[in-house]
């Protein structure tokens, strides 16, 4: 199906919504088929990343300490690649709709060359610019030394962790997802084997604490990425694997869509940070609080994870095809079963979170001070969740910038002025996550709207 005139398939495209919403059987299964093996994948990373926290915590706090901080500017500079990763799912999935499977493969190998040089410039810029940073955010120097130890022996994984990221967007794309699930499964359990091994000397494994944390994800990774190596010789050779690049066009195109979306994931990491920094002002037991409560909702936030994979990959099927009517109808199914998941997950912990807090927290006065946050966090996150499954439907279409706004604006234009606000005014953490309940309904109205108006169909990828 082929519609020629833009005007009559926005009219169309808003007119679909109420009879898009609802999902058969056949669609479900498709959308399971993508969402599920990355929901799984998401799950076994963040219960490995909890095993290796408990591994560091053994060494103390100002280990843990170090640790946690050298984590959060590792993911700043990892969240740059991640907008080579939409790039490359969406380019992937318009192709296999267009019927030109068979050359897929050129770009995969684009992608990957492009993550190589991304990612000896991030490593680059770690070795330069994060000492300093570090100095400046914390200025407990055991601290700072723990987590430089930490840091300086993980970012080399940068390189590798950019050609996962690749290879995990073409699976997607060409929806082997079970492909992504095995290698990030693999991944994650070798992290979790080598940190053992490498942090506490154990099975004659030299003992290098913090350092042997950082060198064991760096060779987990380098696992991740030899194992992706393997299954793409075996099943990606027919479609031109290691045969050649695309068009100097279409990698162009890959930079172009790419850009945004790192953009997008950057601005919204730094601005998490300044989240915490503006809730550590209210007081150390609310700090630990949040902190507990929104390690919780990330656990309940994963769907997301895997329906949005589905989205960007099913509605860049769609429009390979030409068919913008059947794009818009997966955008709003995929959506729609993430937000139900979502909502259920959120029910199921806003019901018992006494119980939940409980697995967290010891200090009584504590757990009481999160009972209330956590109850809106887990809605504030479903409602949140729903809008970047819909943003992942934009980034199918190659609509990167939009997605980037969308995304953008709510956080730093209405939720951290709003939460500096009632910080100032002396609110407590229960009205801070009613305001990011507030901005994550605000945030999700807009990507409706977007999506709803259809003027994202025309984005050439």
């Amino acid at each position: 199906m082929v519609e020629s005139d833009p005007r009559v398939d926005r009219r169309g495209l808003r007119s679909s919504v109420a009879s898009s919403v609802l999902v058969d059987g056949p669609r479900l299964r498709r959308i399971s088929q993508l969402a599920v093996p990355m929901i799984a994948s998401a799950l076994v990373t963040n219960l490995m990343t909890v095993a290796d926290t408990l591994m560091i915590g053994q060494l103390g706090d100002a280990a843990l300490g170090g640790v946690g901080l050298a984590g959060q500017l590792f993911f700043l500079l990892l969240a740059v690649a991640l907008g080579l990763s939409a790039a490359v799912q969406a380019m992937v999935a318009r192709r296999v709709g267009e019927g030109l499977t068979a050359s897929t493969g050129l770009l995969l190998n684009a992608g990957l060359v492009i993550g190589v040089l991304l990612g000896l410039l991030l490593v680059l810029i770690g070795y330069v610019a994060l000492p300093p940073v570090m100095a400046l955010i914390n200025d407990d120097p055991e601290v700072i030394g723990r987590g430089w130890s930490y840091l300086s022996a993980r970012l080399p994984s940068l390189a590798f962790i950019a050609l996962n990221l690749v290879f995990r967007a073409y699976w997607v794309g060409v929806s082997l997802a079970k492909w992504a699930m095995v290698s990030i499964v693999t991944l994650s359990l070798a992290n979790v084997l080598f940190n053992y091994l490498l942090i506490f000397g154990n099975f004659g494994a030299p003992r290098m604490g913090v350092t042997g944390a950082g060198l064991g994800s760096t060779l987990a990774v380098l696992v991740g990425t030899l194992l992706n190596i393997a299954f793409a010789v075996r099943l990606v050779a027919n479609n031109g694997f290691l045969r050649g690049l695309p068009a100097k066009s279409q990698a162009l195109s890959m930079v172009r869509i790419a850009y945004p979306e790192s953009l997008r994931q950057v601005l919204f990491s730094l601005g998490v940070v300044c989240i915490y920094v503006l809730v550590g002002q209210i007081g150390t037991q609310q700090l630990a609080a949040f902190h507990v409560v929104i390690s919780i909702c990330l656990i309940a936030y994963l769907p997301h994870i895997g329906f949005g994979a589905a989205a960007t990959t099913l509605v860049g099927e769609a429009l390979g095809r030409k068919q913008r009517l059947d794009a818009q109808t997966w955008g709003w199914q995929v959506s729609s079963v993430g937000l139900v998941t979502l909502l259920v997950v959120a029910l199921g912990v806003a019901g018992f979170p006494t119980k939940v807090l409980g697995w967290f927290l010891l200090d009584e006065a504590t757990l009481v001070l999160a009972v209330v946050p956590l109850q809106l966090a887990v809605f504030a996150h479903a409602f949140d969740g729903y809008g970047k499954v819909v943003g992942s439907a934009l980034v199918g279409a190659g609509a990167t910038k939009t997605a980037m706004w969308l995304t953008v604006l709510p956080q730093w234009g209405l939720l951290l002025p709003l939460l500096a606000i009632s910080v100032s005014l002396g609110n407590g953490l229960a009205h801070a996550m009613g305001v990011v309940l507030m901005v994550a309904m605000v945030s999700a109205l807009l990507f409706v709207w977007v999506w709803h108006a259809g003027r994202w169909g025309g984005v050439e990828v």
